[in-house]
């Protein structure tokens, strides 16, 4: 895995990780969560987040093959958003990496 990909990955887990501390000190959960379902394009944007949340647990399942870990990776995912996949990344990227590129001429090494 490049720097730069392990670089997004680390800004991208700690910054929605402060995010996500910034917005339950702040903000009122049961309150703006609903105010996000009465909205059309609120609705949108979870479909689109838990879709995203799906797919990508099908790609650790196709990695791990652990269904109880992909399942709980799921569940904290659904609860904390995308900085999960983020921590997976960091720690499965370089050898999914080396494996897409040996599998495939067209990434050389």
């Amino acid at each position: 895995m490049s720097g730069f990909a392990r670089g997004a990955c680390l800004a991208i887990l700690f910054g929605l990780t402060a995010f996500l501390l910034y917005c339950f000190v702040t903000g009122d959960l049961i309150q703006d969560q609903l105010h996000v379902w009465s909205v059309v394009w609120g609705q949108y944007v979870w479909a689109d987040a838990y879709s995203g949340f799906l797919l990508f647990s099908l790609l650790i399942y196709a990695y791990e093959r652990n269904l109880a870990l992909v399942v709980m990776l799921f569940i904290v995912t659904c609860c904390t958003g995308n900085m999960v996949n983020a921590a997976w990344l960091l720690w499965r990227g370089p050898d999914l990496w080396r494996r897409i590129q040996s599998s495939s001429p067209r990434y050389p090494s």
